[in-house]
Order: structure tokens, then sequence, then C-alpha cells
């Protein structure tokens, strides 16, 4: 009988196994997968992950972010820069693989290459059940597995049709050609319907791909790739043979979402814990796993079952910013062209939303301060909602 079992060993199951072991739990991680193991993401993770307690990634850092080159439909590119980081950029095989590493020299369990399939909620426990017929009996039990998590769709409303989908693509190249291109992200508006187009380049590799929302994308999604791909000034003219993978993004839909049913609670992707403006994942996914994990901690000192600390957090930390981000999300994307004049204009605009991504300035704050700047000029706004509107449809 372990304190707790945990379905998913990404970022946000390997930071819970981590926090319950550094503190004497017996607590058991399971995952399908074997580490390290290739991720299908960008792997950007903004500085906010600086404020969380006991995390030193500086030797899984490949490079700071200082700022990007955006550009709207591979066109009329801007560089908008920042003394200060904004972001980091990782090779997610490696980040994942040391924090399951980190996990497992704190004390927790690892199992690889095994699949949860489903938990069952005894009398005074919780019985995971997987592949094969295998089980786990522990007092509590996390889900962590991410966007194609089952037992996340059966037990928590994870719901694909409320997901963004991304195509991302890992190409290989000389170093000396990245040496340049480090401490930038290249940012693509209004070639995606309803999302981005993104290159994060690392040593010797870059990182690509396109995300947008599920439902606006309308299947042409995978076409958009191969356009951004053919017409970036930096991968046009190259002879791309690297295979493609699409994902799933399960965006923050709704401060409702289910996150926690009797002795189980999910984290991460599997509670839909998704920026829903650009899509980060990873440090949202590790502040509720430490969230949890607080949470759990109580309920097995109190010896309750209730995990209301970790609903509040949610509520205070979380709900508000996905709800502004969600708003700008839907200003941004929706009237793409406007939103790039604007920032060509003015770039303090994105240094501002820099503060954002450092955790310095409340998304609900900016995204006021933005609609102000367009609501000043409602007739420019409405001529270009109308010339963007006949462009994509002319």
């Amino acid at each position: 009988m372990h304190h707790v079992v945990v379905s998913g060993l990404g970022p946000a199951g390997a930071t819970l196994l981590y926090e319950l072991a550094s503190r004497g739990y017996s607590v058991l991680g399971i995952d399908r997968e074997r580490f390290p193991r290739y991720k299908s993401c960008g792997g950007c993770i903004s500085t906010k992950i600086d404020t969380l307690k006991g995390l030193d990634l500086n030797p899984l850092i490949e490079t700071p972010v200082y700022g990007a080159t955006f550009s709207y439909r591979q066109d009329r590119y801007v560089d908008i820069f920042s003394d200060e980081p904004v972001a980091y950029n990782v090779k997610r095989d490696l980040f994942d693989a040391y924090l399951v590493e980190r996990a497992k020299k704190a004390g927790a369990t690892v199992i690889e290459g095994c699949k949860v399939e489903d938990f069952l909620e005894e009398k005074d426990h919780i019985r995971v059940v997987c592949e094969g017929g295998k089980s786990f009996s522990a007092r509590f039990f996390v889900c962590a597995d991410g966007a194609g998590s089952l037992v996340a769709r059966k037990h928590f409303s994870l719901n694909p049709k409320e997901f963004g989908i991304s195509y991302t693509m890992e190409i290989p190249v000389d170093e000396a050609e990245t040496e340049k291109m480090l401490g930038t992200l290249y940012i693509d508006f209004g070639e995606v319907p309803f999302g981005y187009g993104w290159i994060f380049p690392k040593k010797g590799l870059l990182s690509v791909g396109v995300a947008g929302e599920s439902k606006k994308c309308k299947g042409r999604l995978r076409q958009d790739f191969e356009k951004f791909l053919q017409n970036h000034k930096i991968l046009a003219g190259r002879a791309l043979k690297e295979k493609v993978h699409g994902w799933m993004l399960p965006i923050y839909h709704s401060d409702g979402h289910p996150v926690i049913k009797g002795r189980a609670l999910a984290v991460g992707d599997a509670a839909h814990l998704v920026d829903p403006f650009l899509g980060e994942g990873i440090y949202y996914a590790m502040a509720s796993a430490q969230a949890a994990a607080e949470s759990i901690m109580e309920a097995i000192e109190e010896n309750t079952t209730g995990f209301e600390s970790y609903r509040e957090y949610l509520k205070r930390e979380f709900y508000p910013e996905f709800r502004a981000l969600s708003k700008l999300a839907g200003l941004v994307y929706t009237h793409p062209r406007l939103w790039y004049r604007m920032v060509e204009k003015e770039p303090q605009i994105m240094l501002r939303y820099y503060d954002v991504i450092r955790g310095r300035r409340r998304a609900d704050e900016f995204y006021r301060w933005v609609l102000s700047k367009v609501i000043k000029k409602p007739w420019k706004v409405l001529r270009r909602w109308l010339e963007d509107k006949f462009l994509r449809t002319g």
C-alpha cells in the first residue's frame, strides 16, 4: 500500500513524485513510455519556472531567450528583445528524463513501459489498474499522463473537442548555424487560423511547429504547417525529410473543469491546465504538481480525503490568468493583422507582455491595457477586421 500512485512521468508527474518522496512518503510512478523518450513540444519554458521552489534547471537550459523575431505570414519581420531572459529553451527528452531521475534519487519507485488503464475507489484506498491485469493500491491517486490520458477522459472530463492541436518537427542543423540564433524565438502570426507558427533554435537543432485551436483549424493545420516550412526565411529552400509529429494541447476551457474525484486528482495537461494563448504547459504542470503535493500531504497527515487547498490554489493562481489569456487569444487570433500592426508600431506591447510571461505582471491587467488601445480607434479596428476577412476569403 503506497501513499500515492501517479500515472504519467512527464513534468507534472515527476515533480509530484519528487515532492512527496523527498519528504519520506511512499510513492509509485507509472508511465507507458521508457525514458528518455521523444516528446512533441517546442521545449520553451517561461521564466516563471524560476519561482518554483527547490528546482535548479541550469544543467538543462540550452539557452536563455531574450525575445523574438516576429512575422506576419512569413513577412514583415520585426525584432523585439529585452535585457532580461523571458524564457528558457530545453530539449524535452533530456528535461523529462532528468526530472524522473531526480524523483528516483529522492526515493520514488518508478515503473516504465506500463500503461495505467483505470482506477477504482475502494472503501479506504484506490486500486490502480494497469494493462495485463496488474494493479497497485494507494491511499490516493494522481492522474498526470497528459493530453492522451484515457483515465482523464473517463474521470476528469478531458475533452478532445476543447483541445488545440499542433504539428512539430525537429530539424538537425550545424551548430555553427544555430549559434547566431540562440537566445531568439521566431514566431509568426496570421498563417495559422487561431494560432501561430514557431521556430525555437537550440544547439544544433531547430524545433519547428504550428499550433491552433482544433475547432477553428478545420482540418487544414497540416497544410498550414507545410506552407510555414516552405516560406519562412530560415526554413525556405531546405530539403526537409524529418518526421512530422502531431500532438494535442488541452488548453484551459473553464474554471468548472473537474480536477478532483474522491481520492484522485488530476494535474498538468490531464487537468486542462495549459495557457490558452501561447499553449505553454510545462510551468503550469510543475506548479500544479507542487500545489497538489502539498494538498495530498495535508490529507495524509489529517487523515482526510479532501483536496480543497489544491482546488483553491487553481482558483487563485491559475484560473484568473487563464481567463484573461483566453480573452487575449480571442482578440489576437481573430484579428492577427490588426494585432501585428499594433506590435510593429508599438514594440512596447510585446515588452510589456514579456513581463506577463515572467510572472511580474498580471495577464488580466495586460489584456485590459491592450483592449483599451484597440477601442480608442474603433473605426480602424472595424476596417482592418474587414480587410483581414476579405484577404482570407478572397
